[in-house]
């Protein structure tokens, strides 16, 4: 088991938008049945640093949750707040060139990136411009990134 408790999304270039566009939590199958929160920290619209709860899950009740694509801007920290995990959070990770039209996908992290070439195309209604070669019908990667101490 990893010693992580938390995750942090940064902003390392000022010269790009980014986006993170969340999908989904859910337990891991050796989660102890308890509640487990995951807290999110980012900036609000006018700069100063906030905590939300994203979510609570308890594997006899909810072992995982759609958030459909909720998006929210980088820096952010994710936080189990409470119980063992472990908890994954999968998504996708947007950043866009100022300078170009281009727009560059990478992964949230290493734990565990899925092709999601496999899934089911959905209307996407972002305001990110996408390169030709996603608008082909290609979806860039669903990204997991985990936490639990």
């Amino acid at each position: 088991k990893s010693d992580r408790r938390e995750f942090k999304v940064d902003v390392d270039d000022d010269d790009t938008e980014q986006q993170l566009s969340l999908k989904a939590v859910c337990l891991g199958a050796e989660a102890e049945d308890k509640f487990h929160m995951v807290e999110v920290e980012g900036l609000t619209f006018d700069g100063k640093s906030t905590k939300v709860p994203l979510v609570v899950l308890k594997p006899s009740v909810m072992p995982s949750m759609s958030l459909g694509g909720f998006e929210i801007t980088p820096p952010v920290t994710f936080r189990l707040q409470s119980g063992s995990g472990p908890v994954h959070i999968s998504g996708q990770h947007f950043v866009s060139e100022m300078y170009s039209s281009a727009v560059l996908v990478i992964s949230v992290c290493c734990v565990g990136v899925k092709d999601s070439e496999d899934e089911e195309e959905e209307n996407n209604t972002s305001p990110v411009k996408r390169p030709a070669s996603l608008m082909s019908g290609k979806k860039p990667p669903l990204v997991t990134a985990s936490v639990w101490p």
